[in-house]
């Protein structure tokens, strides 16, 4: 990793979050938006892709408070929401 881990921002976690999801690690992608939004709870764009993530894993509940969390964050995403996970 470039950063140490005490010195990651949470754009770092996303960023890793990110690469992990595309090598198909989910775990890991979890755990790495849970360190993102360890540092920022008002990160709107980590709690959409780990919704994102939720749901594609087939996990609706998690996924809808995720998503839930982003649109209070940012009201003008909830189409974003609804366009990729239309039925929470």
């Amino acid at each position: 990793m470039a950063a140490e881990l005490d010195e990651m921002t949470q754009y770092d976690w996303f960023a890793h979050a990110r690469s992990y999801e595309t090598k198909g690690d989910d775990k890991k992608a979890l755990e790495a938006y849970e360190e993102a939004l360890k540092i920022d709870q008002e990160y709107a764009k980590a709690w959409f892709y780990k919704a994102r993530l939720h749901y594609r894993l087939g996990q609706k509940e998690l996924a809808k408070e995720c998503a839930k969390r982003t649109i209070e964050i940012k009201p003008d995403w909830e189409k974003h929401v609804k366009k990729y996970m239309p039925d929470i």
